[in-house]
């Protein structure tokens, strides 16, 4: 998994996650152009990473609301 992240230039959001801020009011247009990437890097991993495992391993982390919680629950 960690190779495959890597090849899809997500394995940074899997690794370290992200912190979105509260007040998205503030922010500049290359602040929220990169906000905006990065809960799309995080959703895009997070379905990788739910499609990858089984049906056992699934409900371990199913309720993760973001890629770096799941992987760790891993």
């Amino acid at each position: 998994m960690k190779t495959f992240f890597g090849s899809q230039d997500l394995w940074d959001i899997v690794e370290e996650g992200f912190i979105a801020p509260t007040d998205t009011l503030t922010l500049t247009a290359a602040q929220k152009k990169e906000l905006k990437e990065n809960k799309q890097k995080d959703s895009r991993a997070l379905y990788i990473l739910q499609q990858a495992v089984g049906d056992v391993i699934f409900p371990r982390i199913m309720n993760a609301t973001n890629v770096k919680d799941a992987w760790s629950t891993l």
